[in-house]
């Protein structure tokens, strides 16, 4: 592990911890505080991981995380799925092309982890927006990933829908309806070329 990045991380924990200790944390600094519990929940997996492998690693890692929710307050709930996204990410990284699984329950968790953390940090916003976009983006991604990293063709179908849900439910006056299912029978019908030709090569 890199003693500068050590180094830093123990300042900013020591900093944090100083101003949680003077009265209520607020937002902010939770946010503080929760970015470092994530780099450090990071770098402990570079370090664990090729010694101990997967099991220890993910042991070390819900350590990290429970004690994550045990210092928050009003991001403790984004905190833990937040903790819970990024073990599916790792897991994912860790091996690409066969575990492309894990993405799907990384971007639904990590989705989830914004809303909670928006209806905290503006609670006046929509966050369903944000859980519309974030599903299609996950669905989308994981579509256009290139196959060696795990891509997978039927995602596109589910992104469609959800890409069709999110435009409707901004859409509250009606005057995009007329155009919705054009385009998705268009996006479906170049999808659909577009992955012949590709089996075809």
């Amino acid at each position: 592990m890199n003693p500068r990045l050590v180094g830093l991380l123990l300042l900013l924990f020591g900093a944090v911890m100083i101003i949680r200790g003077g009265g209520p944390g607020g937002l902010l600094v939770e946010m503080l505080w929760l970015s470092a519990l994530i780099v450090l929940a990071l770098q402990l997996w570079r370090l664990l991981l090729p010694r101990y492998g997967l099991q220890v690693t993910l042991v070390a890692h819900a350590v990290v995380a429970v004690f994550s929710v045990a210092t928050l307050k009003y991001l403790a709930g984004a905190g833990i799925l937040a903790f819970i996204a990024l073990a599916f990410w790792l897991v994912y990284h860790r091996s690409r092309a066969g575990r492309s699984w894990a993405l799907v329950p990384f971007g639904v968790l990590a989705t989830i982890a914004i809303v909670a953390a928006v209806d905290e940090l503006i609670p006046g916003w929509d966050s369903g927006v944000v859980f519309l976009l974030g599903m299609t983006a996950t669905f989308t991604a994981l579509y256009l990933l290139p196959k060696e990293h795990g891509g997978a063709r039927w995602a596109l179908w589910p992104a469609l829908v959800w890409a069709f849900i999110t435009l409707t439910a901004n859409d509250p006056g009606g005057g995009l309806t007329r155009w919705i299912a054009p385009l998705v029978l268009i996006g479906g019908g170049v999808a659909l070329l577009g992955w012949s030709r590709r089996k075809r090569e």
